[in-house]
């Protein structure tokens, strides 16, 4: 099993920032695992991007349904809109009785289909079910508050 963490990040381009917590994957980065294309999470910096957050956060407890047609959830979005016409890197989320899982992770836009071979080297992992899902809500209560 994989552990499931968060760290502060920042995001610089050329007229500003976005300050955002970054998705680690056993103290890794995930923004390190894949190819960026300046995509973030979860941004701190108004109250726009924490409605975004609380959304994403019961996206991926699986309390909300998936961000793209075929259930599938945005991990990494644009830090400026949020909108997901822009792309996102997504996953395929899998609840086990003991277990989640992100599978199938790639690039996607809401307005087509996930192509599979949008996905990158990166593939998914699983995460255990209780550690995934007391990081989620805690997140998602300091970000309702």
């Amino acid at each position: 099993m994989n552990t499931l963490g968060v760290v502060p990040s920042v995001t610089r381009w050329n007229d500003g920032e976005a300050r955002f917590l970054d998705w680690t994957i056993d103290g890794v980065a995930l923004r390190e695992l894949v190819p960026m294309q300046e995509r973030t999470p979860l941004s701190l910096d108004d109250d726009r991007s924490r409605e975004w957050a609380v959304e994403n956060l019961s996206r991926l407890l699986g309390r909300l349904p998936g961000d793209f047609d075929d259930g599938r959830v945005a991990l990494l979005f644009c830090p400026l809109c949020g909108d997901l016409g822009c792309g996102g890197y997504s996953v395929e989320l899998v609840f086990g009785d003991d277990e989640v899982e992100w599978r199938a992770f790639g690039w996607q836009y809401d307005y087509e289909p996930f192509d599979p071979a949008q996905k990158v080297p990166f593939t998914g992992a699983g995460f255990e079910r209780k550690a995934y899902e007391k990081l989620l809500g805690d997140l998602l209560t300091d970000y309702r508050a």
